[in-house]
């Protein structure tokens, strides 16, 4: 059941609220290292924000309305300490705002309510999101910041997906559109505003189809019990030693004997 914690945005990312609900980057934490998703959930580990992080944020100030706050709070990082100015690569993320700015679709889509909190139980579990754009009974609106629209490898899939894919943000809709249903009543379409970060930034209106809504739901519901013992203390997580956390916190017990892979 859904917990009668007030979430707001003062508290949304706070470690009780992380505690208390599942939210799309949580378990996306979980399914790359159950090991790394249980230590960001605890505060034991937390991924470093590195300048594409600071761009994409950047950007999602500006439309959201919270770039002043944004830059009060990376002031630091963004202006140079000898003239002041604004660094590039923060240049840059002014390019990808003009090249939103002028389109019209665009701004039509990032038109609405913004930042809005929802909660709700689903698969058994109470989850939370925080959508960039809502309109009631109409849609809801994800920014999203990429460094290009190509197709990327994913090791776990076994080949190359869609951006789209790769970076969980089917999942992303899924879940939103769930949440938003389970409060109103209402199944609305998913979309993305995406925007790259090359030279010349390339943009698109990307409607996500309900089949691989529905799709993505299904792997949620499939993971999420798991993710969710492993949450509670119940079950042991498994260490994918390959990420960072693997690495940070990886203990050498025996030498392991090396192997030349043959080709078939």
């Amino acid at each position: 059941m859904i917990c009668n914690y007030e979430l707001t945005a003062e508290n949304y990312h706070d470690r009780m609220a992380n505690d208390l609900f599942w939210s799309v980057s949580q378990f996306k934490e979980f399914d790359r290292c159950e090991a790394m998703g249980l230590a960001s959930v605890r505060g034991l580990y937390r991924r470093e924000e590195t300048d594409a992080l600071l761009i994409g944020s950047y950007v999602d100030a500006y439309f959201s309305g919270e770039l002043g706050q944004f830059i009060e709070e990376h002031r630091d990082v963004m202006f140079s300490k000898r003239g002041g100015g604004l660094l590039a690569k923060f240049q840059r993320a002014d390019d990808m705002i003009q090249a939103v700015t002028k389109q019209p679709l665009m701004m039509d889509y990032l038109a609405g309510e913004k930042q809005v909190i929802q909660t709700a139980e689903l698969f058994g579990v109470p989850w939370k999101i925080k959508m960039d754009v809502y309109r009631p009974g109409e849609r809801i609106v994800d920014l999203k910041c990429v460094k290009d629209f190509g197709d990327l490898w994913d090791d776990s899939f076994g080949g190359r997906r869609s951006w789209v894919e790769f970076w969980g943000y089917d999942i992303q809709g899924a879940v939103y559109q769930r949440v938003v249903e389970a409060v109103t009543g209402k199944k609305l379409p998913f979309y993305l505003v995406a925007v790259t970060k090359e030279k010349i930034p390339d943009v698109a209106v990307i409607q996500i189809p309900q089949h691989i809504l529905d799709a993505a739901a299904g792997l949620v519901e499939a993971k999420i019990e798991r993710f969710d013992l492993i949450k509670s203390g119940d079950v042991e997580p498994r260490r994918c030693e390959k990420c960072e956390y693997c690495r940070q916190t990886k203990k050498l017990v025996e030498p392991v004997v090396y192997e030349i892979e043959e080709a078939e």
